[in-house]
């Protein structure tokens, strides 16, 4: 093994390494014309397929809410009869209760 340690002041940066920006090229517009479509055409497809899946997000919203209201409905119905159950059970002569003597 070498002796050779390495340090952080043996890093290269940006100013050791006199490595500037780097200026354009001309001709480079095109280059950034073609990206810059792409990147448009990309995001437009993206809204289509957002815009598509917000269709679909409301249409099942609206299926889920038919169906809720559908059960509170059915709910709202069995509530009635058990209601209705009740009361004429209430009209009915109660059953005796039998009672047990507890003696201490």
């Amino acid at each position: 093994m070498s002796n050779n340690r390495r340090t952080v002041s043996d890093i290269k940066t940006a100013v050791r390494a006199k490595v500037h920006s780097k200026p354009r090229v001309r001709g480079s517009e095109f280059l950034e014309m073609f990206i810059l479509e792409k990147n448009k055409a990309r995001l437009e497809q993206e809204r289509a397929y957002v815009e598509k899946r917000q269709e679909l997000i409301d249409k099942d919203l609206g299926v889920i809410a038919n169906e809720l209201d559908i059960l509170a409905a059915s709910i709202a119905e069995t509530k009635d009869v058990l209601a209705n159950k009740e009361s004429n059970k209430k009209q009915r002569h109660p059953k005796s209760l039998k009672m047990m003597k507890l003696d201490y």
